[in-house]
């Protein structure tokens, strides 16, 4: 009976200590569910200030991608630090997308956005020697160079010096970028204005 005493005491303390354990874990099951709960919450909040943005500019989104961790900070700051904005392209444009900076109580700092041309013909991308793209292709054997110019209401892309196709403008933006990629020429522009009109 002597025995029993003691296999009895540490039955009971097994019994606690599983239970303790068991409720740590549910505590623990908890937390980490009320926190992805909320950074998906804090993420849709960031997607609502970005849409009510592109409301205003009267830019429709086929896709927003809000990026900057964790979203609890900056939705806590009404903040979205870089969003995507897909927009559906026009005829002659595979993609057209709108980057947008430090977007903070409805006011962005800047705006960026990336026209990508259908190339005229079936072209090659030509590197530089870091592997980044340059701004020339090869079309069958002839080389090909690319640039873009900007006003008030039209972007213009130019093959050899040709204009090879055209894009509006909802204000006056800066081309800071042409490049030939596998996907077609793709025209960087920053818009003069963060309003985006």
């Amino acid at each position: 009976m002597s025995d029993t005493i003691p296999m009895i005491r540490e039955g009971h303390l097994m019994k606690k200590t599983l239970i303790a354990l068991a409720v740590c874990c549910s505590l623990i099951t908890v937390a980490v569910v009320g926190i992805v709960a909320a950074e998906l919450h804090a993420k849709a909040e960031l997607e609502s200030q970005v849409t009510a943005y592109l409301d205003e500019c009267g830019i429709e989104a086929s896709s927003i991608e809000v990026h900057g961790r964790p979203y609890l900070i900056y939705a806590a700051q009404n903040r979205a630090d870089l969003t995507y904005v897909d927009t559906t392209p026009a005829a002659g444009i595979n993609k057209d997308q709108l980057l947008i900076h430090r977007l903070i109580d409805g006011s962005a700092d800047r705006l960026t956005r990336f026209i990508t041309f259908d190339y005229p013909s079936a072209a090659t991308p030509i590197k530089n020697a870091d592997g980044s793209f340059s701004d020339s292709t090869t079309v069958g054997a002839a080389p090909m160079t690319f640039s873009a110019e900007a006003d008030d209401a039209h972007l213009r892309m130019f093959a050899d010096g040709r204009q090879a196709g055209e894009a509006d403008l909802p204000q006056h933006a800066a081309v800071r970028d042409a490049s030939a990629t596998d996907d077609g020429v793709v025209v960087e522009v920053e818009y003069a204005s963060s309003s985006c009109r």
